[in-house]
């Protein structure tokens, strides 16, 4: 029999506890607006924070680099689009550990979780191979669209010396992920905040020298990338590991089994299609951004220029979309589509003023801010003439990023409308308009944004209406099928600090688009994730994905 319903609210699930006074877990009434801005915000500012932090040490590289010299920059910018392509395939494979560790802790195999952590090492040693051998011939692909010999070789002097950042950097991926999912984030942040201190110092040390020491020049830049990304993975495992020793109940010691054929084979399952994914935006990514080869060095080290900028801005505000999205899976699962709704509204609005700001400050501000990358006049007057299409790409893609994420939280539907509508905006309309502005028309590098404008607000306009087609009661409904078993105020806890670890490590991106890593990462949300877990049909493995350890909840109408 049915227990009765109070007036006034709604329990879609009560603790299992006979007579528990705990308060139910979903209330109808909302929060009162300043107070979920406040709660939103706080975790904005977490994630945005760590996300800064790590923007800028490509930052400073960047910077050190355009005060060398414009052709210095525009190697790097040039290099960077395509080696982002290999790097990002088997960074993001390495998230897999995320679904696969949260899964053995909701199901109370702590040790299974070491287990996962020495899997996900293996697939990152033996992944940083290949992309070495990428990196060592990274400037052939530079030579295609990019006349100029001393650009050509100062952009494989950088690849060749930043292929030795991929094994600290893939190995940095699977612990910290490893750690996220026992709530272990905090030093992550530290180590990050600590290497970009010490990449100030190791760029002027290894570029101009001291004393004695001449300096090594450009490659000395990259160098002090190669040590810091060392640095940061040193300081991470042995305060983690060896310090506070955060993994011993979580670690079963080394097994052999872990690096297991079968073992091996579930984690490729599941971390190979994300990464596949995230390779198809980089490519179309690496490919428009490689034309500003075709129109020169200027625009090469102007198109670096801005995509830094763009990044470096955006990181202030990221965390409000990411907050958006993790707040409104919690709302559904909760079954509260109505509350969902307004989170949406109030992180659309959030970001979206966050863009205006931004536009403001650079209106006033622009002639110092490129001061930051470098001297060059010529450079500084492109960058001018670029500001309203910058503006503009930076405003819509605000808006596209909300709605993407949203999209991913809502459903299979949605997602599958994302995925079908980015492919169309990539090759269908910014690949081509990024050769025709530019080149064609001759526009020059105000094209390259002008193009991504216009495929962003072919993306916006397909999200807009998919959004506004949901039907929110079905999608709450959809959403606490999933999860079921759950404690949605512990999975929203978790999902913010597996994006938190995210954050702490990037890659450089071919363009403005990929700034937004919580796009790119939907699997470290727990519907995305049971779904693609359960999708994997192990045999005599638990089926059902559970991340939130020791939770026995009880549906009302099972009471």
């Amino acid at each position: 029999r049915r227990a009765p319903r109070r007036p006034g609210r709604v329990a879609t699930m009560i603790d299992s506890a006979p007579g528990s006074k705990k308060e139910p877990l979903v209330k109808d009434d909302a929060l009162p607006l300043r107070v979920e801005f406040c709660q939103m915000a706080g975790t904005a500012v977490q994630l945005s924070s760590t996300r800064i932090v790590r923007i800028l040490l490509t930052t400073i590289d960047a910077a050190f680099l355009g005060h060398l010299g414009t052709r210095q920059l525009a190697a790097v910018s040039l290099a960077a689009m395509w080696q982002g392509v290999p790097s990002t395939f088997v960074q993001f494979t390495i998230q897999a550990i995320t679904t696969l560790a949260s899964q053995a802790r909701g199901a109370g195999n702590a040790k299974l979780m070491g287990d996962w952590l020495q899997t996900a090492l293996a697939v990152a040693v033996v992944g940083a191979l290949p992309v070495m051998a990428i990196f060592w011939n990274v400037h052939h692909m530079v030579a295609v669209t990019m006349d100029d010999a001393q650009t050509v070789d100062y952009a494989r002097q950088f690849s060749q010396m930043m292929m030795w950042t991929l094994l600290p950097q893939y190995v940095y991926v699977a612990v910290t992920s490893y750690f996220a999912t026992i709530g272990v984030v905090m030093p992550a942040t530290f180590s990050t905040c600590a290497t970009v201190l010490a990449n100030i110092f190791f760029n002027w040390y290894f570029i101009y020298g001291y004393g004695s020491f001449a300096g090594f020049g450009f490659v000395g830049s990259p160098l002090a990338t190669v040590v810091s990304s060392w640095l940061q993975l040193v300081l991470f495992v042995v305060y983690t590991f060896a310090i506070k020793r955060y993994h011993s109940d979580y670690w079963g010691g080394w097994n052999r089994e872990a690096i297991s054929w079968p073992r091996v084979k579930t984690f490729l399952e599941l971390g190979v299609p994300t990464g596949l994914s995230s390779v198809v935006d980089w490519a179309s990514g690496a490919l428009a951004g490689s034309f500003s080869g075709l129109c020169g060095v200027q625009v090469a080290a102007g198109q670096n220029m801005l995509t830094g900028l763009f990044s470096l801005t955006y990181s202030t505000v990221s965390g409000f979309s990411t907050a958006t999205q993790i707040r409104l899976a919690r709302y559904l699962g909760e079954g509260r589509p109505e509350a969902a709704k307004r989170i949406l509204r109030i992180g659309s609005a959030t970001l979206l003023a966050g863009g205006v700001v931004i536009c403001v400050l650079l209106t006033v501000w622009h002639q110092k801010v490129w001061r930051i990358w470098t001297n060059d006049s010529t450079l500084v007057k492109l960058c001018n003439e670029s500001l309203p299409a910058f503006m503009a790409g930076l405003l819509m893609a605000y808006v596209r990023f909300t709605l993407t994420v949203v999209s991913v939280s809502l459903g299979p539907r949605e997602a599958k409308i994302n995925l079908v509508a980015n492919n169309i905006a990539s090759w269908a309309i910014y690949i081509p308009l990024a050769y025709l502005m530019p080149i064609t028309w001759n526009w020059g590098l105000p094209g390259f944004w002008w193009s991504d404008f216009y495929g962003e607000a072919f993306k916006v306009a397909c999200l807009t209406w998919a959004v506004s087609n949901v039907d929110w009661a079905r999608a709450s409904r959809e959403a606490q099928a999933k999860a079921a078993g759950e404690d949605t105020a512990a999975c929203e806890q978790l999902e913010q600090e597996a994006y938190a670890s995210l954050a702490a490590y990037a890659t450089p991106s071919p363009k403005a688009a990929l700034a937004n890593v919580a796009e790119h990462s939907p699997a470290l949300m727990t519907r995305t994730a049971a779904e693609q877990y359960e999708g994997l049909h192990l045999d005599g493995g638990q089926m059902k994905f559970l991340r939130t350890p020791n939770v026995r909840a009880v549906h009302i109408d099972d009471f």
